[in-house]
């Protein structure tokens, strides 16, 4: 459903548009900086300098070091409404990319739009004049890969969870912010420029080890327990299962080999799939999870194999709120037609945007202005206006209709708002799908381990 903008106070942009107009140059080399300079999650160091560097001229109070690599800058008063930019900061590795990773998620026009509308909101002078707290935040590992990396940094005590805005609620960098914006990427559509109020769904990670038994391929398989054919069973019991998946839960499997077998003249003894589990609901996603982990143990227990799942906590499903809807549009109005952001937009991928708004008020908007398949070293700047210039234009004016008046949009907002979790809450829920459990096919029995 659209948003009823009209319920959003009308403003003058033309008192403040000037601040922005004078970023552009830097809107556009920044951009163009960021892109060539593209860093995988929890590794963003040199993307971390850059923005420092673009900082500090802003008069802002600035963090650094955050989650190994995040950033917090803010200007205005510390008891006063504040207002988040959220940025994320890291790559993705790209098949087909000159160096095997790519900003082909387009983090590097975030990051460039947010500094832009952050520094044109601090040279504004706004803050100390509507007694408001403008915040920019970059955060590092949206992308929920190198899984192995990350978990390397939780056992040596660098990180708590595996994505950085989760590390970033843990560490309080959201404990005092009233609303949150976001933006992000998109490619170019025969149908819309913007997207406002897009949902997208969340999902918890599995990695499964079916253990099965070696023995020479030619001369004695009978002797063996062929771990292949036990995940290869299991992915057609998974299919199976596709019927049964509700299509409002928006549910996605979509498990892949990441080893399938040592030498070819030996039965496999090992072999590891990775899933994601992904659902518009919380409570669909586990529902999901339960039913592929009976056909991962039907695959086991046809051959008489073993398996260990080992379980790690995905992204909450984003599930924009109204309100902040309602002012994104009345800013995204004013730089597309109407008849060109889809309002309804429902997403089947994930980001931990949705982890932040299930504690604070937060919208996103998508703005096209790219080419190519996102995901992939296609994607990339194909109009550079629309990919950085507009974005920041209605981002700005948002955070404009949040400011004026002293806050009172922001106070609205927030007084409003209905947590999905109070941070204890998402922090426990968060914990405890950390986990790890084996099923032996030869006894058909599932154990918890440690």
């Amino acid at each position: 459903m659209k948003p009823d903008s009209r319920s959003v106070d009308s403003a003058s942009w033309d008192e403040h548009l000037h601040f922005l107009q004078s970023q552009d140059e830097f809107l556009f080399s920044i951009a163009e900086r960021l892109r060539n300079n593209p860093e995988t999650g929890f590794f963003e160091f040199g993307t971390a300098e850059i923005l420092k560097e673009a900082l500090a001229d802003c008069g802002a109070r600035i963090r650094d070091g955050i989650a190994r690599t995040g950033i917090r800058a803010e200007i205005g008063p510390s008891n006063a409404p504040s207002i988040a930019l959220i940025a994320d900061m890291d790559a993705l590795p790209t098949a087909n990319a000159p160096s095997g990773i790519m900003h082909s998620c387009g983090h590097h026009a975030q990051m460039a739009v947010m500094l832009a509308v952050f520094r044109a909101l601090c040279f504004s002078g706004l803050a100390g004049t509507e007694h408001v707290r403008f915040v920019f935040i970059a955060a590092p590992a949206e992308e929920y890969v190198e899984i192995d990396k990350r978990l390397k940094l939780k056992e040596e005590g660098q990180i708590v969870y595996l994505s950085g805005k989760q590390e970033m609620i843990r560490l309080g960098l959201f404990d005092d912010i009233d609303v949150a914006l976001k933006y992000h990427s998109m490619e170019e559509s025969p149908r819309f420029d913007a997207t406002v109020n897009g949902t997208l769904n969340g999902f918890m990670a599995k990695r499964i080890t079916f253990v099965g038994k070696a023995a020479h391929a030619g001369a004695h398989p009978e002797d063996g327990i062929n771990a292949l054919n036990a995940a290869s069973i299991a992915l057609q019991a998974i299919h199976a299962q596709r019927e049964t998946f509700p299509e409002a839960e928006h549910i996605r499997v979509h498990p892949i080999i990441r080893e399938g077998g040592t030498v070819i003249n030996s039965v496999p003894e090992r072999v590891v799939l990775e899933t994601y589990i992904r659902g518009a609901r919380h409570e669909a996603v586990l529902d999901a999870e339960a039913k592929v982990d009976r056909a991962l143990a039907a695959g086991a227990l046809a051959v008489g194999a073993s398996l260990i799942i080992a379980n790690t906590p995905g992204y909450q499903a984003f599930a924009p709120d109204p309100m902040m809807g309602e002012v994104l549009a009345a800013a995204a109005e004013t730089v597309a037609a109407a008849s060109r952001i889809n309002f309804e937009d429902h997403s089947f991928a994930s980001d931990d945007i949705g982890d932040i708004a299930s504690l604070v008020p937060t919208c996103q908007l998508g703005f096209s202005g790219f080419c190519g398949t996102i995901h992939s070293s296609s994607f990339l700047p194909a109009d550079p206006k629309k990919a950085y210039r507009d974005p920041a234009e209605i981002l700005f004016k948002a955070a404009l209709l949040l400011a004026y008046n002293k806050g009172r949009k922001t106070n609205e907002i927030r007084q409003a708002f209905q947590p999905r979790f109070t941070k204890t809450a998402y922090l426990e829920a968060l914990a405890a799908m950390f986990s790890r459990k084996a099923f032996n096919g030869a006894r058909a029995q599932f154990d918890m381990i440690q």
